[in-house]
């Protein structure tokens, strides 16, 4: 019997592990002298024992507030003295707000959460009144009143003896809507395009494009045009034949007369801007009678293809270009 009631003692003296909230210390900074972009901190010291600890996964985030208030940054750390777990909670706050008289505004307060928080201290009983209860095993930080300055001070007195210290007998009315003038702009704007449309004739009739496309003293210039019109339709007999027709009759109008294969060299004694391209005339020329008058038509195109048409034709059109 006496060993049943020793056994009924001691299962009466034990209790279940205990925990509880020791203290929620806040260091504010000073309340007043704020302007719009000032950075300020508090520092909150959360002290728990037992086995509650703070729920560091809901403390705020960074970033906006309220329209007025960013939480910039906030970090914590945790440490352990005398059995207590102490954390260390800083938050850096940045004010955006303009104020044009002096202005009392709060940061929001936030509430502290804590994993195992309904347990009780060692030397303490659990309250049994719920109020009581729910005040023992929770805890915030507070809100904060911060009082926001202008940057500039609305002095009255003798600038406008007249008005009194109420804003809108200070503040200028709003400006009225009013139609803007767009007569310079849109002069501006057509003389604009006038240059536009003057600078694209000018490079119309500087490549003899539609309407320069007929314009006289460009042979070569229309002679290239035409043999690169013919390079779609395919490499063949008929092309390369239209091809050397093209550029014998640009040689003629440029010559002023038929130009034939002795007369080359005359050509380009007369048109010195020719000169570079002399070697490759020559070759030209000899193709083209082998083609025509030598009955060689395969030995002609080998010798000068029809590609080799197509740049000397383009080469004579950048000369002549290049000389107008």
């Amino acid at each position: 019997m006496r060993i049943f009631w020793m056994i009924v003692f001691i299962l009466i003296g034990i209790r279940p592990a205990v925990a509880a909230i020791d203290a929620v210390n806040i260091y504010e900074p000073r309340t007043f002298g704020y302007f719009i972009g000032d950075m300020l901190e508090r520092d909150v010291q959360v002290v728990t024992s037992g086995n509650t600890e703070l729920f560091t996964a809901a403390l705020p985030r960074p970033g906006s507030l309220t329209y007025w208030l960013d939480l910039v940054s906030i970090d914590h750390t945790e440490r352990e003295a005398d059995g207590r777990r102490i954390y260390d909670i800083k938050l850096k706050y940045q004010i955006f707000y303009s104020a044009i008289e002096a202005t009392e505004l709060d940061i929001p307060a936030f509430p502290l959460k804590f994993k195992n928080p309904t347990s009780v201290a060692p030397d303490e009983t659990a309250p049994n009144d719920s109020e009581e209860a729910a005040k023992k095993y929770s805890a915030s930080v507070p809100a904060l009143r911060l009082t926001l300055s202008p940057l500039r001070n609305l002095v009255l007195n003798d600038l406008m003896p007249e008005k009194t210290k109420e804003l809108s007998d200070v503040l200028r009315p709003n400006v009225q809507a009013h139609e803007i003038p767009v007569a310079s702009k849109e002069k501006m704007l057509a003389f604009s395009g006038l240059a536009l449309l003057g600078c694209g004739l000018l490079l119309l009739w500087h490549y003899a494009i539609w309407p320069f496309k007929k314009r006289a003293g460009r042979p070569f210039t229309q002679a290239d045009r035409q043999i690169r019109d013919l390079l779609p339709y395919g490499v063949g007999d008929a092309s390369y034949r239209e091809a050397l027709l093209i550029l014998h009759r640009a040689f003629d109008e440029a010559a002023g007369h038929r130009l034939f294969a002795e007369d080359a060299s005359a050509f380009t004694r007369e048109h010195p801007r020719f000169e570079g391209l002399a070697p490759r005339l020559k070759a030209f020329f000899e193709s083209s009678r082998l083609y025509f008058f030598g009955d060689d038509r395969r030995t002609a195109e080998d010798r000068f293809p029809l590609e080799s048409v197509k740049r000397l034709a383009g080469d004579l059109a950048r000369e002549e270009r290049a000389a107008a």
